[in-house]
């Protein structure tokens, strides 16, 4: 499956259909085996989370307070490789079960394999909020307690899987993962001392030492194919990066993934343009994420739009600069220390935020949220988008 809309329509249509068949059979089962639902652990604990590699280091209290209540219970996670590489750098998890999503056969390869793994476990935690084969998942799993959210219904889930909690998208979403771990038997630590075990997961000094005046900048202007409408052009960050760098001497560092690597070439033709006086550095594909993220800390700043990279830059005290539109920052960004130096941007218009909330964004994908942040007349009145 090459495409995201793929896996989601898979996901979809193979999810519902395995639903409709199962969700019978569990609900008989339920019945006549009266298995003990206590919301309490009494085994090993497995987290799914397969896309959104951002969400995990979002989920980072509440998996630090799982795994500081449970400390003798193995903690794994089921995740794909994109997620793997977001999961490791939160320093929580003891194993990584691995789901190839490349194609329908090595989905189900690598997902019967993943299954046997963790048959009968005692605990599954499903933060996958919209999938539906991940409830699938929990469900063959047979383990005793499978938790999972709902939205608007439950019918769907409900008996499929055993406890389901709400997940209101209009608050913020770090809250709702936190409820499950608190209903666990979890205490959710302060943000500093979260923040203090991150950077002690990934080899990082206890404190950081930003220069003043900020001479290394970050920039973090690509994301996942998840909803790329979150991205600015590169015309548009050189009009950004003007407006506020003007004739400074400074170095930008471009991060991203190897695939970006081309499109962060073309980025800086045009940024240099803009500014004359500063360097540029092309580091998408250069590091792993965990060197993305040490070179990270080294940052005065960074500017960015709504990616993992801001998630992680924001969690170990990098000074940002965001900018959002199709996603909304109230409920996608986990509270600062005090003292924490945080610009957040939002352009919010009638159709905004539409990531999760609509099948097709409005735009279809001529972004004006996004836009608006330069042209702040976009905003007053949008033109009207009918789907035929």
């Amino acid at each position: 499956m090459k495409s995201l809309r793929a896996k989601q329509w898979v996901d979809d249509k193979l999810g519902s259909l395995l639903i409709a068949l199962l969700k019978p059979m569990a609900l008989a089962l339920g019945f006549l085996l009266r298995r003990d639902h206590a919301l309490e652990v009494r085994g090993d604990i497995v987290v799914i989370k397969l896309l959104g590699g951002g969400s995990l280091v979002l989920a980072m209290p509440a998996l630090l307070a799982l795994r500081r209540a449970h400390p003798a219970r193995r903690l794994s996670l089921l995740c794909t490789r994109g997620t793997r590489a977001f999961a490791e750098t939160l320093g929580v998890f003891d194993d990584y079960i691995v789901v190839e999503d490349s194609g329908v056969r090595s989905l189900i390869v690598s997902g019967l394999r993943a299954l046997r793994h963790c048959w009968r476990v005692d605990t599954v935690i499903d933060l996958e909020v919209h999938s539906r084969l991940s409830t699938v998942f929990g469900c063959l799993t047979c383990a005793r307690n499978r938790i999972g959210f709902y939205l608007d219904t439950a019918f769907w889930r409900r008996g499929v899987a055993t406890h389901l909690f709400f997940y209101n998208r209009a608050s913020a979403s770090h809250v709702h993962y936190e409820q499950i771990a608190r209903a666990l038997g979890g205490t959710i630590a302060p943000i500093a001392e979260v923040r203090a075990a991150y950077r002690a997961a990934n080899g990082l000094p206890a404190a950081r030492s930003p220069q003043n005046p900020a001479t290394r900048i970050g920039l973090g202007c690509f994301c996942s194919d998840l909803s790329v409408e979150r991205m600015l052009s590169a015309e548009e960050w050189a009009r950004i990066l003007s407006q506020r760098l003007g004739d400074a001497k400074v170095t930008v560092h471009l991060f991203g993934g190897k695939q970006d690597r081309p499109a962060a070439d073309r980025f800086i033709t045009l940024l240099a343009q803009a500014l004359p006086t500063a360097e540029f550095v092309n580091e998408c594909g250069a590091h792993d994420l965990t060197g993305s993220l040490r070179l990270l800390d080294t940052m005065d700043r960074l500017y960015s739009i709504d990616s993992g990279l801001l998630h992680i830059a924001r969690l170990i005290g990098v000074e940002t600069v965001s900018f959002w539109g199709p996603t909304d920052p109230q409920t996608l960004l986990l509270p600062l220390p005090a003292g924490s130096t945080d610009e957040v941007h939002y352009s919010r218009l009638a159709c905004s935020p539409c990531v999760h909330l609509t099948e097709v964004p409005p735009c279809r994908g001529n972004n004006i949220c996004m836009h608006a942040h330069l042209d702040p007349g976009l905003a007053d009145e949008p033109p009207i988008w009918v789907i035929r």
